[in-house]
Formats: structure tokens, C-alpha cells, sequence
């Protein structure tokens, strides 16, 4: 009993949040960055997300359509199956197959230009923030950047993420792009 109390009381330490107090100065040279907070706090980020947002809402639309139409279909073919000829009935499940089929690679093909679009704007945006923060860590004089998000705590101002997002906001502007060609 006493280790099951240990327990909660370790756990609930571990998730209860970090007071401001409790940090100590900051260490020299060593920094700290979101790099998901710039993606996605960034103009840049957040107006390449609206659109990926946009894209997949598109993508969505145009696949629910034809989902609807195959399953009203299966579900009126089903309902006609004891009413017509065996050899019909075989014959438009057959093409309720192919047609399930063509859509289901249709979908993968949609998903795949989704994935490799998103993957293609995420680098763009860190290849953009690249100089950005290669500037702002050689003003700090980091000499190690920890991944804020995977950090317990730190000190606050050792965090550079929000001065990475005002020097993209002011150098880098939002930019167009369409679903990736499908491939």
C-alpha cells in the first residue's frame, strides 16, 4: 500500500505544472526551442496550415460523395437480391466491387498526395526558418538547443521560440500551394 501511495503521490507531482519560482538562472550557451510552436505559431505556419486545413476539407468532400453513392448502392443491390435473377445480382455486385475498388485506391492516392504535401510544406517552412535561427542562436551563443516540448522545465528565458517567431513573422511571408500531383 505504501508503494501504490508513493506512486500516485510521484505521478501527481510529475503532472501537476512547474512554478515560475522553481527555476534556477539561466544556463549560458544552452537554449531551448519549439520547433512545432514555430510551425505552427508563425504567419507563415499558421496561414500554410489554414490551407492545408482547406485542402483536406476539399479532399474530403470529393470522397464523400462517392462513399455514399457505393453503400446507398450495396444497400439497394442488397435489398433487390432475393427479387432478381441470380446471375444480375452477381453481375452489379461485380461492378459494385470494381467501383469499390477504384475508389479505394482513389482515396489512397488522395491520402497519399495529403501526406507528401504536408510533408512538403513543413520542409519548406524549416528550410526558411533554418537562417532565421542559425541567426538567433549565434546572437545567443547556444552551444546546445533542447526541443522545448520534450523538456521537463527550464528557465523560461532561455526558451527562443517566441523571438523565432517574430524574426519569421516579419521576413517571411505566407505562400500558396496546391495538393501535391498525384504520383
Amino acid at each position: 500500500m505504501r508503494q501504490v501511495t508513493a506512486l500516485i503521490l510521484c505521478l501527481s507531482v510529475l503532472a501537476s505544472p512547474v512554478a515560475a519560482q522553481t527555476f534556477g538562472p539561466p544556463t549560458a550557451g544552452v537554449c531551448f526551442l519549439s520547433k512545432q510552436r514555430v510551425l505552427d505559431q508563425s504567419n507563415a505556419g499558421a496561414a500554410a496550415n489554414h490551407r492545408f486545413d482547406q485542402l483536406r476539407a476539399a479532399v474530403d468532400q470529393e470522397l464523400s460523395g462517392e462513399r455514399s453513392a457505393i453503400a446507398n448502392d450495396a444497400k439497394v443491390l442488397e435489398i433487390q437480391k432475393p427479387v432478381i435473377d441470380i446471375a444480375i445480382y452477381q453481375q452489379r455486385a461485380g461492378a459494385l466491387a470494381l467501383r469499390q475498388q477504384a475508389f479505394q485506391t482513389l482515396e489512397n492516392t488522395r491520402n497519399d498526395q495529403l501526406a507528401r504535401t504536408r510533408a512538403d510544406v513543413t520542409a519548406r517552412l524549416i528550410r526558411a526558418m533554418a537562417p532565421i535561427l542559425a541567426q538567433v542562436l549565434s546572437q545567443h551563443r547556444c552551444s546546445a538547443v533542447f526541443e522545448a516540448a520534450g523538456a521537463y522545465a527550464y528557465n523560461p528565458s532561455m526558451d527562443l521560440t517566441g523571438e523565432v517567431i517574430a524574426i519569421m513573422n516579419a521576413q517571411l511571408p505566407a505562400f500558396p500551394f496546391d495538393l501535391d500531383p498525384a504520383g
